[in-house]
């Protein structure tokens, strides 16, 4: 992945490089006996997050898109669901999907919506159009012939996304994660500070517009996760922890690998790697074989690490050359143009271990969204598994040599 870094996220270093370098795994045991936590305690909140919700939460945005929890799981008609600050997780035989807690949220406050409305009004310039009698009155379609790339109308819902709110949408996960619009834009009382801002309801999600914050497009949203568990009289009281771990990403961060002897024998999958040549005697670096798709990392003529890595895909290729690491960020948001994707930009949150080498973007980072390693297939960054960018993360300083080449 290569994109604007829009957020960083520093972490006790302290703490991970005693864990690594101790040989203690999240659970204390040796690579081979090492497992993930299957549930962990959010002390935030008091309440628990096991499977299958915890490896939903953990792939699709975490406490930025679904939130804290604030129930236990739960029996729901005849689904068992689990309540967030700003999600409903529900499974669905084999699957985990989201509620509509932005729908329930709304018909719980008595407001009707799919109401078509009657009169004309005059809508963006001189394109004629009805007039909602309310922000959730259902309005006629409509075109955008001034700046049609800044609008986006949806039959389905009878409502529009404009601007920010459109580009937080589209980019964020869309239909999938949010729903259609079930409102228009206007003002409301926010219930994460108690001041007006321009809001849109979605069937699962409650989107602000805060000018003040640079990120995602001054797109917020705000957590109504416990007005719809109070509608559905669920508890929200915390529970006991127990002998359950307090929730940290490390956790789920497998321990290193172990160091090979000083003359190590490459296993039969290996790719055979030697150090650059001209590369300073003694000094740590990393080989990046882009036709390989292998990584090696040398402490002088000793090789302590090598695996498969997921470079540029066709049109994103990763650069070639020499570069040092110049920056590193325990955890970082990235973002960056992909003309495939609706709004021509991607977002990846809380991408781990994050080591940048070269302007515009270009990193050695851990990759917990595909496992194709050994396949180019990012957005131009040397993807690795996370096990492997949290070890070469805590092994490489900043001003590491980084060779890439084919």
């Amino acid at each position: 992945m290569v994109g604007r870094s829009i957020r960083g996220r520093w972490v006790s270093a302290a703490l991970v490089l005693a864990a690594l370098f101790l040989g203690l795994g999240p659970r204390g045991g040796s690579a081979e006996e090492w497992t993930p936590p299957d549930a962990v305690y959010f002390s935030q909140t008091g309440h628990n997050v096991a499977e299958p919700f915890l490896t939903f939460w953990r792939d699709n945005g975490r406490s930025v898109f679904v939130g804290d929890p604030i129930s236990e799981p739960i029996v729901q008609g005849d689904l068992t669901v689990q309540y967030f600050t700003k999600a409903r997780l529900e499974v669905r035989g084999d699957t985990v999907s989201r509620g509509a807690i932005g729908t329930e949220y709304l018909t719980g406050l008595g407001i009707a919506l799919n109401e078509r409305s009657l009169r004309p009004r005059l809508l963006r310039g001189n394109e004629l159009d009805e007039l909602s009698t309310t922000p959730y009155t259902r309005i006629a379609d409509i075109t955008f012939p001034g700046d049609p790339g800044d609008h986006r109308f949806f039959p389905a819902s009878g409502h529009t996304l404009n601007s920010s709110f459109k580009l937080a949408w589209e980019n964020n996960g869309g239909l999938s994660r949010f729903g259609y619009p079930i409102s228009e834009e206007f003002n409301e009382i926010s219930p994460i500070d108690g001041k007006a801002y321009t809001t849109q309801y979605f069937e699962r999600a409650r989107f602000e517009y805060h000018p003040e914050i640079s990120n995602n497009y001054s797109v917020v949203l705000t957590p109504i996760g416990e007005t719809v568990a109070a509608l559905h009289n669920v508890g929200t009281a915390a529970v006991a922890q127990g002998n359950t771990p307090t929730y940290d990403e490390t956790l789920f961060i497998p321990p290193p690998p172990p160091l090979p002897s000083p003359t190590p024998t490459p296993s039969p999958t290996a790719v055979t790697a030697s150090r650059p040549a001209g590369a300073p005697g003694g000094a740590k670096l990393i080989d990046v074989d882009l036709s390989e798709q292998y990584l090696t990392a040398f402490e002088g003529s000793r090789i302590v690490y090598q695996g498969y890595i997921s470079s540029g895909a066709r049109g994103n290729e990763t650069p070639v050359g020499t570069f040092s690491v110049y920056s590193k960020l325990a955890s970082d948001d990235m973002r960056g143009p992909d003309p495939t994707l609706p709004g021509g930009t991607y977002f990846q949150p809380d991408v781990p271990w994050v080591m940048y080498f070269a302007a515009g973007g270009y990193a050695i980072h851990g990759v917990y969204w595909h496992s194709s390693f050994g396949t180019p297939r990012s957005h131009g960054c040397v993807g690795a598994s996370v096990g492997a960018a949290s070890f070469l993360y805590n092994w490489a300083p900043i001003g590491t040599r980084i060779y890439i080449h084919y």
